[in-house]
């Protein structure tokens, strides 16, 4: 790995991110940052340095670890890495953290399957703390599977053993690199549906998953089956709040979306939480997610209030 590649994952982890002191001060000694980080990789002298915890509310508490910016420019490398080896090999109905997929993507299939299947049974999980439950050792096993660069294989084992909750369990939910591995651990999953239970219809977006079944029994199947692969071949749990099966026809929430036939609008703690957030600066991103026609009519009003006040002062 040499300067010209330490030096695109540099710009592509800067690309988009705000100015921060870390990121300007990394950047006003950049070729020799640069040129340090090539001379510990190639010499095998790079070690992860230690998190900064981030504390973020939405749905429910999150603990992000946030790494130096000299150890992300090294997940931005091993990101782009795996991406390039282990996408192509990924189920088509995985629609997280992969080049032209995504959120939008992933309603649009959705509905599409909801229309499609439309006298089918749906059941629908998500994976308890899935992060926090990732074992160092399968994750390993799993890299295993596709053939990649020495070098890669030494920082992704840097990256791995740089965060634990629990000795050999864990990865961080800021890193960049827990994306892809999450994919790659869950690949796991999704070849066993697609192969082994075979199911109408499969979607899963990071740890939320929806599959189509025929009928109520074999739902029930799946549920039983898929229970139990993922309890006993990678050490996850069902989040027992969203373990729910239902009908097609009803349409589903999903990814903070509600989904049927005919619309794909965001839910209402979603929607509740743009209101309540909503200002002159965000007005444009917020406008652009899939409101239901009422709030979208109440964002255009607090942005009429809130540029009125200013005229007023």
């Amino acid at each position: 790995m040499g300067y010209e590649e330490l030096h695109a994952a540099w710009l592509a982890f800067r690309r988009h991110k705000k100015p921060s002191r870390s990121i300007d001060e990394f950047a006003y000694y950049l070729e020799a940052n640069l040129r340090l980080l090539v001379q510990d990789i190639g010499q095998h002298t790079y070690r992860h340095g230690t998190y900064q915890t981030v504390v973020v509310h939405e749905k429910k508490r999150r603990d992000l670890a946030v790494a130096s910016v000299r150890d992300r420019v090294v997940h931005r490398l091993v990101y782009d890495e795996l991406v390039r080896v282990f996408n192509p090999t990924l189920d088509p109905d995985v629609w997280s953290c992969r080049p032209k997929k995504g959120l939008y993507g992933c309603l649009e299939r959705t509905q599409g399957l909801l229309r499609r299947h439309v006298d089918a049974y749906i059941w629908r999980i998500d994976i308890a703390k899935f992060f926090d439950h990732v074992h160092h050792d399968t994750l390993r096993v799993c890299l295993a599977r596709r053939e990649l660069r020495p070098q890669t294989m030494e920082l992704s084992e840097q990256v791995i053993t740089s965060f634990c909750r629990q000795p050999g369990v864990g990865i961080p939910i800021g890193n960049l690199t827990s994306q892809i591995f999450a994919n790659i651990y869950l690949n796991e999953f999704d070849r066993y549906v697609r192969h082994t239970l075979k199911p109408l219809a499969y979607v899963r977006y990071g740890d939320d998953v929806v599959m189509w079944a025929r009928n109520h029994r074999d739902a029930h199947y799946f549920r039983e089956q898929s229970v139990h692969f993922l309890r006993h071949a990678l050490k996850m749990e069902i989040n027992p709040r969203s373990d729910v099966l239902f009908r097609s026809c009803r349409g589903l929430h999903f990814l903070g979306h509600v989904i049927t036939s005919s619309y794909i609008v965001v839910d209402r703690h979603t929607t509740r939480s743009v209101l309540g957030k909503s200002s002159s600066r965000s007005i444009a991103s917020y406008k652009s997610l899939r409101l239901a026609s009422m709030p979208k009519k109440q964002l255009n009003w607090q942005l009429l209030d809130e540029l009125n006040g200013r005229r007023v002062l």
